[in-house]
């Protein structure tokens, strides 16, 4: 394809005290082979405690000549990763973009990893979203995901982290939704299926993106030659369960519909409780409780009620293809535990057969 009919990308890093990253970063940046006039960079700046606006300042000058338009957005506020990204797809939309991708600020790319994403976006009709192939930057013979499953119960993980590279697809395929940390979007799904969830803020935003993208009839899809380092450290942060948790069963009552969720009420019920214990054991007890309670508030309800309307515009897919594209076991290697392989594996798959022999709608 000519340099000129390339689509115009917009690449959106959002940025809560990442400074660290910039250097690797904007250096691997700056050798993008896309066209350079064809492309523009975003930084949202969400936190800035360590000189990140210095730094990006600095880097966007030291590699002026080969980096493309560099926007620099100072929200001063947190705005999430759902709130940041939004700033600048909005900014994109308005300023004639025809794609955008988020990166995380903790990589650096190959040179050929937006020809790549691209490529593989305009390859067929119906695509959603590609990501890229995300590999351990610590250990770039080892993937991070290679697309994310989708658990039927609403947790989401990547596949094949720490699998060697060689065990990775060597054609585009079909994944249940994209990594946040590194996925193109067509400007144009984003205008049917909407952005990101920003009441979500931080934890599933993307897996809610994801399987909105799959309801409106859409593909997410790997694009196993766009390579993306991820220098991914696993959060043990007690604060991660509040969000997880109450995101979790935020996106399953949005986007299942009301029969769906009645049936999968005991198989819901049971894993609360399970997930009761497993915090009583874990030392996140209050932000359990937490996650609970936020759904004891009227404004909960309405925001749930807002998500299953906008459901029911783009819905074309009936939940029981969906459930075809979702699994009924954990396997991420960092978050394995007794309890899940043991116990809650076994117990979930009797349940997931079940639902796929039931649900018909």
């Amino acid at each position: 394809m000519e340099d000129a009919l390339r689509p115009v990308v917009d690449v959106i890093v959002v940025s809560y005290d990442h400074a660290r990253f910039f250097d690797n970063l904007f250096l691997s940046l700056a050798k993008v082979n896309y066209p350079r006039d064809r492309w523009r960079l975003h930084v949202v700046i969400n936190k800035d405690n360590d000189g990140t606006l210095e730094a990006a300042n600095r880097l966007k000058e030291q590699y002026q000549p080969e980096l493309p338009e560099l926007q620099i957005h100072e929200p001063h506020a947190n705005l999430g990763f759902s709130g940041g990204n939004n700033l600048a797809i909005n900014w994109a939309m308005r300023n004639g973009a025809e794609y955008v991708y988020l990166l995380n600020p903790d990589t650096t790319v190959d040179p050929e990893f937006l020809t790549e994403v691209v490529k593989v976006a305009q390859s067929q009709e119906g695509i959603g979203s590609v990501q890229s192939l995300l590999l351990r930057g610590h250990n770039p013979g080892e993937i991070n995901s290679r697309g994310n499953a989708l658990h039927f119960l609403g947790f989401g993980y990547c596949q094949g982290d720490h699998d060697p590279i060689s065990t990775a697809p060597d054609e585009t395929v079909d994944i249940a939704y994209p990594s946040g940390a590194g996925v193109l979007f067509p400007i144009k799904v984003l205008e049917t299926v909407g952005l990101l969830d920003e009441t979500l803020f931080s934890y599933h935003e993307d897996l809610d993106l994801g399987w909105r993208i799959l309801l409106s009839g859409h593909r997410n899809v790997l694009a196993p030659k766009s390579l993306v380092n991820h220098y991914y450290d696993f959060s043990r942060s007690i604060t991660k369960w509040h969000w997880m948790e109450r995101n979790r069963l935020a996106v399953v009552l949005k986007n299942y519909s009301l029969p769906t969720l009645v049936f999968l009420a005991p198989a819901l019920i049971a894993t609360d409780v399970a997930i009761w214990a497993f915090a009583v054991k874990g030392g996140w007890l209050k932000e359990k409780w937490k996650a609970n309670a936020w759904y004891l508030k009227p404004s909960t309800w309405r925001y749930i009620l807002a998500g299953r309307e906008q459901i029911r515009r783009i819905r074309r897919v009936p939940d029981w293809l969906i459930l075809r594209k979702m699994t009924w076991k954990i396997e991420y290697q960092d978050m394995k535990a007794g309890w899940a392989e043991k116990i809650a594996n076994p117990f979930w798959k009797a349940f997931y057969v079940s639902y796929r022999l039931i649900v018909r709608w």
